[in-house]
């Protein structure tokens, strides 16, 4: 991963900033467009930073070549965004149709957040289809799809809807009791104009939480776009989620850190006044950490699965001995997190 300096990273934050609050941003020096671009490319928010952009001054705007670049990439992501609302819109008819309530998660029901919803680049489409996993399979166009994880894939029109069988992976504890919880507010999720169900926001928090901590648990990242999504979802749903209650849940699923961090991160990278959310003590030299994990994406090499079982073993005990910070914001306590992975090499010595 090539490493940028500070200064492009704080360009970046000040122009997501302003895009958010839809403001003309406050550079104090000429950007780097070539080099702003390239790290706006790679956490995927270069329409964002663009919305922002074009609200400077026109000399201070990029120019010729780089503001084609610019111009085209977002132009790119609305079409895409385009295209997969058309298959979101066709999908609800279906359902529709079929009386088979779907209800959509992640990029798609988030991007409604965002003050120019497009703007909000999304790979694919997440639904849920309340219990009924087969028969949504079926609508989808692929009734014998194969279940990979917590979801199976179908393709449609191009784009990839992932249909979910559970919300959450089951691998520990603080993931099944999550999923309990979110099966549990489905009674109070609501339908769009459209007939397309979300969730209802305290099941939305857990559910977001959950999956944005996720990202961290094998792969050791955490996109910046959904530290995004989780601020401006706090922001959006603050009638609705009191903070009280979103401590006293998350702390009964041991994700107090969790809750904390990631709250203080969508504090400073989106400028939402979220501070009531934070009533513990976040640890500085963790959140520092956190913060450049994501802002430099330094991720750990992956651990091919073909390597003999000790050899593996070898390289996950080093994982963890360089990133143990890493884990005490992760869904599950170091011994469970050991133990399943004894477990997940066992058997695949027993294959």
């Amino acid at each position: 991963m090539e490493v940028h300096d500070n200064n492009t990273m704080d360009v970046m934050l000040l122009l997501l900033k302003a895009s958010l609050q839809e403001a003309e941003p406050c550079l104090e020096q000429d950007a780097d467009w070539q080099e702003l671009f390239a790290v706006a490319r790679q956490h995927g928010v270069v329409t964002l930073l663009y919305d922002a952009i074009l609200r400077l001054p026109p000399e201070r705007q990029p120019q010729g070549d780089m503001a084609l670049s610019w111009a085209l990439s977002a132009e790119r992501t609305r079409h895409h965004f385009a295209h997969q609302a058309e298959v979101l819109h066709t999908l609800a008819q279906r359902s529709k149709e079929a009386g088979l309530p779907m209800l959509v998660l992640k990029g798609m029901d988030l991007a409604r957040l965002y003050p120019v919803p497009d703007s909000r680049a999304c790979g694919d489409i997440d639904v849920y289809f309340f219990e009924r996993y087969a028969e949504g399979n079926a609508l989808l166009g692929d009734a014998s799809a194969t279940l990979d994880g917590k979801h199976s894939e179908v393709r449609v029109d191009g784009v990839p809807v992932e249909n979910h069988l559970t919300f959450l992976d089951q691998d520990y504890r603080s993931q099944r009791r999550a999923e309990q919880y979110i099966v549990s507010t489905l009674p109070q999720a609501t339908p769009d104009t459209e007939g397309v169900y979300h969730l209802a926001p305290m099941g939305a928090m857990v559910y977001l939480l959950m999956h944005t901590v996720s990202h961290l648990t094998g792969k050791y990242k955490m996109p910046l776009r959904n530290v995004l999504d989780w601020g401006l979802f706090l922001d959006a749903h603050r009638a609705e989620l009191p903070p009280r209650e979103c401590r006293q849940v998350v702390r009964r699923l041991g994700m107090s850190d969790a809750f904390a961090a990631l709250t203080s991160l969508a504090i400073d990278f989106t400028g939402r006044d979220l501070q009531q959310y934070v009533a513990r003590r976040v640890d500085p030299d963790g959140l520092g950490r956190l913060r450049s994990l994501i802002l430099k994406k330094d991720y750990l090499p992956h651990v091919p699965e073909e390597l003999p079982f000790f050899d593996q073993l070898t390289l996950r005990i080093q994982r963890y001995r360089s990133r143990h910070w890493l884990y005490r914001y992760l869904p599950a306590s170091r011994a469970e997190r050991i133990e399943n992975t004894l477990r997940q090499q066992w058997r695949r010595v027993v294959r």
